[in-house]
């Protein structure tokens, strides 16, 4: 979403989760777009949600483009994707029957995906273990070869199934697991070489564990979608910018030298933070010396 010359520039989102209790719908994207918000992510947190029920997407899909609302993604979580049935959905498995249901489940997400018009959905479900020089065993060590050969290997199939459907698919940093710090998803990106795969940098997960605009230079052309927030460093609180410790000035400049052009995408926990979100948005694209245009 840049400008086409000199600076990128980006654009105001906020995550549903902020109404996680409440079902998608015209109600709740009106209130978005009459605080201002220009894009949003969708979370399949929200009750009545289901991936098999496509109508209901392409009826959202109405609702967002009568308002002109710009769809960035959908946030995806094992527990929702596991919901209908028995066995559990694990990107690494290389299991023959586990493998099949987890591809079936994600192909489900990403036909949710382009009946909303195409985007990205984000991903955190990347339960590759520690290798052995993490933990000295050279059986964890097979562990972690064959998990994430099989993580690789299933992400690069799910990523051709989503590229003609207008779908990018973009994993996300946690607090927890080396292959799912900045350096870990760029290794896994760089193998699955798939152009509809990149990276979401959480910056509240970061800063439980390190710097986030560290991590955002280091996914520097891997970058794709954003989720920001803040904390004190040692929960996971989805607080406000500016009421936590993370140093958003160099956050900001970090995003700029890696030239990020795609959406400045809150995801909060509180409604009482949707009047301010705006301000917000306008307060940290001065804070780094930015302007809109």
């Amino acid at each position: 979403m840049g400008d086409g010359a000199g600076e990128a520039v980006m654009i105001l989102g906020a995550s549903t989760l902020l109404f996680r209790d409440r079902p998608l719908g015209r109600e709740m994207f009106g209130e978005l777009h009459a605080a201002g918000i220009e894009s949003v992510e969708l979370t399949d947190y929200h009750p009545g949600f289901a991936y098999d029920e496509l109508a209901t997407f392409e009826r959202l899909r109405h609702d967002l483009a009568e308002l002109s609302l710009h769809l960035n993604s959908l946030h995806i979580h094992r527990q929702r994707l596991d919901a209908a049935g028995d066995l559990e959905t694990d990107l690494a498995a290389s299991d023959a029957v586990v493998r099949a249901t987890t591809l079936a489940r994600y192909r489900g997400a990403v036909d949710v995906m382009a009946a909303l018009g195409g985007g990205i959905i984000v991903t955190h479900d990347i339960a590759v273990p520690l290798p052995a020089d993490a933990v000295h065993s050279p059986d964890a060590d097979r562990e972690y070869r064959a998990r994430r050969t099989a993580f690789v290997a299933n992400l690069r199939e799910l990523a051709g199934y989503a590229a003609p459907r207008g779908v990018r698919i973009a994993l996300e940093n946690t607090s927890a697991g080396l292959a799912r710090e900045p350096a870990g998803l760029v290794a896994l990106v760089r193998d699955v070489a798939a152009a509809n795969v990149g990276v979401v940098i959480d910056t509240g997960h970061r800063n439980l564990i390190g710097d986030p605009a560290t991590a955002v230079r280091a996914v520097a052309g891997h970058l794709i979608s954003l989720h920001i927030h803040d904390n004190a460093g040692v929960a996971d609180e989805h607080l406000l910018p500016g009421r936590g410790v993370i140093d958003w000035r160099q956050v900001l400049t970090a995003l700029r030298a890696v030239r990020y052009d795609g959406v400045f995408l809150y995801e909060l926990t509180r409604p009482e933070d949707l009047p301010h979100l705006r301000a917000n948005f306008e307060w940290l694209m001065h804070t780094a010396g930015r302007g809109r245009g």
